[in-house]
C-alpha cells in the first residue's frame, strides 16, 4: 500500500521542527546583533577617547601657544624698553654738552665745547645698544617660533599615536566581533544540523509507523479476503455434501429396494419403527446395552450406526459400509430383521 504523504502527522513533524529552527535561529540573530550594537558602542567609545586625546592635545598647544606669545610680547616690551632707555640715556649724555637741542647743532653749532669724535662715540654706543636689544629680540622670537613649530610637531606626533592607537583598538574590536559572530553562527548551523537530524529520525519512525500500518492493513484484507474465500469453498462445500446426500438417499433408496426384493429384508415393520422413534436419544443410544444381539458383531455394528466409531465427516462412508455389512448378515443368517431395523433406524433409514 503506498505512503500518504498528506498524513497530518508529517505535517506536524515539519511545523515542530521548523518552530525549533525559528526559536534557535532567533536566539542566536539577537545574540549577534546584540554583540553588533555592543561592538559599535566600543568603537564609538574608541572614538570618543581619540576625540578627547586630540582636544585635549589641542588645549595643550593653544596653551602653549599662548605662553609663548605673552613671551614675545615681552619680549618685545623689554625691546622697546631698551630703545627708550638708550634714546634717553644718548639724550643726556649729549645734553651735557648744551646741544641738546636739534636746531642749534642744524645751526652749526657743531664746536661747542666738545669734539665730533665724543658725538660720534655716544650716537654708536646708542646704535650698539638698539642693535644689540634688537638682536636679542630677534633671537628670542627664534626661539619662540621654534618652541611653537616643536610644540605642533609634537601635538601632530601625539595625534598620530593616538589615531595608531585608536585604529589597534577598532581592529581589536572588530576582530573580536568577527570571532564571536563566527562562533555565534557556527553554533547555530550546528544546532540547524542537529534540529534537521532529530527531526529526520522523527520523521522516518512516523513514516515507518504509517509503513507498519499499512502493512498491518494488508495483512488484513488479505486475512478477510482468504477467509472471505473459505466461506465461498465452505458454502460450496456444503452444496457439494447435499448434492451427494442426495445422490445417495436416491441410490440407498434404490438399494433398499432391491434388498427388500432379493434378500428378504422387511424395512416397514411399523410396529418395531413406532416403538424405536418413541424412545429417547439415550435411551436409544442405550439399546447397545439393554437389547439382546444375536451375536456381538452385531452389536458393534449397531454402536457404529450411532456414531460410536469414527468423525461425523466419515458418516457417509460408514453408512455405505453399515449397509452392506446389514445385507450381508441378513443374507448370512446372523442379523435378524429386527436388528437389521434398529440399525437402520440408527442411520435415519426409516
Amino acid at each position: 500500500m503506498a505512503v500518504n504523504y498528506n498524513d497530518e502527522r508529517f505535517q506536524q513533524v515539519e511545523d515542530e521542527k521548523q518552530e525549533q529552527l525559528n526559536q534557535y535561529n532567533q536566539t542566536y540573530d539577537n545574540l549577534i546583533a546584540e554583540r553588533e550594537d555592543l561592538t559599535n558602542q566600543q568603537q564609538g567609545l574608541v572614538d570618543q577617547w581619540q576625540q578627547t586625546q586630540n582636544e585635549n592635545l589641542d588645549k595643550q598647544f593653544q596653551f602653549q601657544q599662548d605662553l609663548i606669545n605673552q613671551q614675545k610680547a615681552e619680549t618685545e616690551k623689554a625691546y622697546e624698553k631698551e630703545a627708550k632707555s638708550a634714546y634717553t640715556d644718548y639724550q643726556k649724555e649729549v645734553d651735557r654738552y648744551g646741544v641738546s637741542r636739534e636746531q642749534q647743532v642744524a645751526n652749526g653749532l657743531g664746536n661747542a665745547g666738545y669734539s665730533e669724535s665724543s658725538k660720534v662715540s655716544m650716537y654708536n654706543t646708542y646704535q650698539n645698544r638698539l642693535a644689540t636689544a634688537k638682536e636679542s629680540m630677534d633671537k628670542a622670537y627664534l626661539e619662540f617660533d621654534n618652541a611653537i613649530r616643536e610644540a605642533q610637531l609634537t601635538n601632530d606626533v601625539t595625534k598620530a599615536e593616538n589615531a595608531l592607537t585608536a585604529l589597534q583598538q577598532k581592529l581589536q574590536i572588530s576582530l573580536e566581533a568577527f570571532n564571536y559572530k563566527d562562533t555565534a553562527t557556527q553554533n547555530k548551523l550546528n544546532w540547524q544540523q542537529q534540529i534537521n537530524s532529530d527531526y529526520y529520525n522523527r520523521y522516518q519512525n512516523v513514516l515507518d509507523q504509517i509503513n507498519y500500518e499499512n502493512e498491518q492493513a494488508e495483512a488484513i484484507r488479505q486475512y478477510n479476503e482468504q477467509m472471505a474465500l473459505q466461506r465461498e469453498q465452505l458454502e460450496y462445500q456444503k452444496e457439494q455434501d447435499r448434492i451427494a446426500q442426495q445422490q445417495w438417499e436416491k441410490e440407498y433408496a434404490l438399494a433398499k429396494q432391491q434388498a427388500n426384493n432379493n434378500n428378504g429384508i422387511d424395512l416397514k415393520n411399523n410396529q418395531l419403527e413406532n416403538s424405536l422413534s418413541n424412545l429417547s436419544s439415550e435411551d436409544f443410544t442405550n439399546l447397545y446395552s439393554t437389547y439382546k444381539w444375536s451375536n456381538s458383531q452385531v452389536k458393534e455394528l449397531f454402536r457404529w450406526a450411532t456414531g460410536g466409531y469414527g468423525k461425523k465427516s466419515e458418516r457417509q462412508q460408514d453408512t455405505n459400509l453399515i449397509i452392506d455389512s446389514v445385507e450381508k448378515g441378513l443374507k448370512n443368517k446372523t442379523m435378524t430383521e429386527d436388528e437389521a431395523t434398529i440399525i437402520l433406524y440408527a442411520l435415519g433409514i426409516k
